[in-house]
């Protein structure tokens, strides 16, 4: 009996320690693998509070190991004064920002529109009157390196947006001259551009960003793969995975290369009301606050590869809700990693599921 007993026990501490031992194999696997992975840029959009939209410094204190850079949404075209900028906070609020961030080893770019006037024409025009002008073109730029040496900014983003189909050549044109004046004092300068597929699915603003010289001449470009569906379109995923790498391999096909993509990531999500025809950008907390109250089932979309659900609301409206989480950022990572692409650009951190962090961390190795 003793023998019996000894022997079972013998084998059942073998067994323990050949599970221990498969257990940390596994575990050392997975943390070499990361170790061996490229690093990867991640790139956090910054705001303020915006009416009920949480601003974002609480995200950067919080989860700012899990990021690289982040780029403040601070600076519009003035549209009274060509190749002058005007920004939405103060210089104390900039340099106490900037400095926070460079301590937590972040760096900063400055992020320069051309959106939110009284109309989207407008903002052609105020873009217009600075890309087909050499004087104007001068002082945007002089105006911009001054900026960024008093406040030590790291670089910059470009996010024109909205451009006359006349002024696509322009625009080439001044990232070239922008990027070889910032590239000299030792910046970044990053271009913000729609998203492209080449076929139907493209954005329509797209046709007038010129990829292959923009990333000839920029050290990045930011694609901006979300609002697949929008408030233009039917209800439908932000981003699905099929398109989202049509668009990766349409930049690719424009030569621009993998080291200088980052990928687009939407934080947030739509809310369709599909009996009034509306539609409201919502924050992920703002969607999970409409599911539990209207005790809403989320379904997985297997094609889109994105989560979604439906209700109705206090006035017997239906809606349609699309929205990314996290396991929907895994499979966008993983078109990181098999692209090989330098990171991804985030819309805007505060908006996100929480659990991003976490997948980030666990499925790319982020650049410091």
């Amino acid at each position: 009996m003793a023998k019996n007993s000894f022997r079972t026990f013998t084998i059942i501490s073998l067994s323990i320690g050949l599970f221990l031992m498969t257990s940390c194999s596994q575990f050392e696997s997975k943390e070499d693998n990361k170790k061996n992975k490229t690093p990867r840029e991640v790139l956090g959009f910054y705001t303020e509070q915006e009416g009920t939209y949480p601003g974002s410094q609480p995200t950067v204190n919080s989860q700012f190991a899990s990021l690289s850079i982040i780029a403040p949404f601070w600076y519009k075209l003035d549209e009274k004064r060509p190749g002058s900028l005007i920004d939405s906070v103060t210089a104390d609020h900039k340099r106490q920002v900037i400095q926070s961030a460079h301590k937590k080893q972040l760096k900063v770019y400055m992020v320069v529109h051309n959106l939110f006037y009284e109309t989207v024409e407008m903002g052609k025009q105020v873009a217009g009157n600075v890309l087909d002008n050499d004087k104007n073109r001068n002082v945007f730029i002089q105006n911009i390196r001054n900026e960024i040496k008093q406040f030590n900014y790291d670089g910059i983003n470009i996010d024109m947006e909205n451009l006359y189909s006349k002024d696509r050549n322009s625009f080439s044109l001044l990232i070239k001259k922008l990027s070889d004046a910032l590239h000299r004092d030792g910046k970044v300068v990053t271009v913000s551009v729609p998203a492209n597929t080449g076929d139907s699915r493209a954005n329509p603003w797209s046709p007038w960003f010129d990829y292959e010289k923009l990333g000839q001449y920029s050290s990045g470009l930011m694609i901006m793969t979300y609002d697949e569906h929008n408030p233009r379109t039917k209800p439908g995923s932000t981003a699905s995975v099929n398109w989202t790498e049509a668009t990766i391999r349409y930049a690719m096909k424009q030569k621009v290369p993998p080291s200088k993509i980052l990928l687009g990531i939407a934080g947030y999500g739509w809310d369709w009301d599909t009996t009034a025809d509306k539609i409201v950008y919502s924050s992920y907390a703002q969607l999970m606050e409409k599911k539990t109250k209207f005790k809403s089932k989320v379904l997985w979309d297997s094609r889109s590869q994105t989560p979604h659900f439906s209700y109705v609301d206090e006035a017997h409206h239906n809606h349609q809700v699309w929205y990314e989480n996290s396991d929907s950022l895994r499979f966008k990572l993983n078109l990181v990693e098999k692209y090989n692409l330098r990171g991804i650009g985030i819309w805007r951190l505060g908006l996100e599921d929480p659990k991003y962090w976490k997948t980030i961390t666990e499925n790319i190795k982020v650049k410091k």
